[in-house]
């Protein structure tokens, strides 16, 4: 960043962001609303005369489209200014912002704004959550928006001082080509990680479990999705999926520590998976793992209380990711959105919660990561995303398991630019065979 001036407003935009969608910053304004309930998130950085938003959530017209607003519009200038959360019960009443004409065009009443730290040390926007009615704000939901605000901080840094990293390298290899990196190579290293990755799925009584996984094709970016299911020592079934942030090598490798750690922890104890995300995240601080990932653990076993007969129980905790969807036999299905925990690697003290749903013969459990959902034609509305999941889930319902994954990939994969990782677990009744081609070619890697 350049020098500041007076006020503390930064003169230009931080090194690697930009007035347009930006998927990283796109999911911590997604997190913050989800997390907070409210109808409007942003992560704003602030300029000498204007704002821009690089994730923004429901924000009304011109503004989601523009990205941009004036300082006029502003309430994250304060936040910059003053290096300190911002908290307002209602704008009309409160001196500092009641003339802002955010009030009357963006709807903004309670507005909470945590500060957004650069590479350099400088505030230079913030991660806020909007009403467009008053509200108390309690402390519990400043310090969930200062974790997040301080992940989302993480991430601009790593990306700035990657890409002055990345320019410095080209220099050198510029002046000695002995030097230079292919970056073909480091694709291609980080690819044959990924696949090295694809569990060998197992096959449980009475459990079809099927996994497609699709690289982006995204240039030369490489991410950090991955998906696991596996048997612990008390044959429950273990169903993981995940999504390291970054994308490059660096993040492919952060992925592979993260679901070899998570299966030693799960394999050999009958905890909840709370416990067991609780666990990932303390070993995180204490083997010094850099990263954040979104992570969904689920356990399934068979539900000895059930009302149906043959009914099996899923248990899940949530650190962030995208909501699993339930797909009934009659082709009706369920979102199970319970709020999210925090990213593992925030916070290794923050509780987590689990979440229970009973299981009958024919139902599916699809998970997935947000490349299935986000699309190029959307912007971050991951609700549409979700929304077409659950209607090409219907349509197709009554498909073989792995015909019915590879139609989610045909008809919600194109347009992405993310990878996709893609798990489904099946209910069978316990008088029905399992199914001819489970084994080895239940695992597919789709190109």
């Amino acid at each position: 960043m350049d020098d500041v001036v007076v006020g503390a407003l930064p003169v230009v935009l931080p090194e690697t962001v930009r007035a347009a969608s930006d998927p990283a910053f796109e999911r911590f304004a997604r997190l913050a609303r989800q997390t907070l309930g409210v109808p409007v998130a942003l992560v704003s950085f602030v300029t000498a005369d204007e704002q821009v938003f690089p994730g923004a959530l429901r924000l009304p017209e011109p503004w989601q489209g523009t990205r941009r607003t004036p300082l006029s519009h502003s309430f994250c200038q304060h936040v910059v200014r003053t290096r300190a959360p911002l908290v307002v019960t209602d704008a009309r009443l409160d001196p500092l912002v009641w003339e802002n004409l955010a009030i009357r065009d963006l709807s903004v009443i309670a507005y909470l704004g945590v500060p957004l730290v650069g590479a350099e040390g400088d505030v230079v926007g913030s991660l806020c959550a909007i009403d467009d009615r008053p509200r108390d704000w309690t402390g519990t939901e400043v310090a969930v928006l200062q974790d997040l605000a301080d992940a989302c901080s993480s991430e601009l840094q790593l990306r700035t001082l990657r890409a002055r990293a990345t320019e410095a390298a080209l220099r050198a290899a510029r002046a000695q080509a002995r030097a230079e990196v292919s970056l073909a190579d480091r694709r291609t290293v980080a690819e044959t990680l990924q696949q090295a990755m694809l569990t060998h799925l197992p096959e449980p009584d009475h459990l079809e479990i099927r996994a497609r996984y699709v690289p982006s094709h995204a240039g030369d970016q490489v991410g950090g999705d991955w998906y696991d299911a596996f048997l612990t020592a008390e044959r429950a079934t273990v169903l993981a999926i995940g999504d390291v942030t970054g994308h490059d090598i660096r993040a492919a490798g952060t992925m592979g520590q993260l679901r070899t750690l998570l299966r030693a922890f799960a394999y050999d104890r009958g905890e909840e998976p709370s416990q067991t995300l609780s666990r990932l995240d303390r070993a995180m601080t204490g083997l010094d793992v850099a990263g954040l990932a979104t992570v969904l653990l689920a356990r399934i076993e068979q539900d000895a209380g059930a009302r149906a007969e043959g009914a099996w129980l899923l248990r899940w905790s949530n650190a962030g990711h995208p909501p699993p969807v339930l797909l009934h036999p009659d082709g009706t299905t369920t979102l199970l959105d319970r709020r999210p925990d925090v990213l593992v690697g925030v916070d290794a003290g923050r509780r987590r919660h689990d979440w229970t749903v009973e299981l009958a013969p024919g139902d599916t459990v699809v998970l997935y990561t947000d490349g299935l959902i986000e699309h190029r034609d959307w912007g971050a509305d991951i609700d549409l995303g979700i929304a077409a999941l659950r209607r090409t889930l219907t349509e197709h319902h009554h498909l073989p398991l792995d015909q019915l994954l590879d139609t989610v990939v045909d008809r919600n994969g194109d347009g992405r630019e993310d990878d996709i990782a893609l798990l489904a677990v099946r209910c069978h009744p316990e008088d029905r065979a399992r199914p001819a081609e489970a084994g080895p070619s239940s695992l597919r890697a789709i190109g």
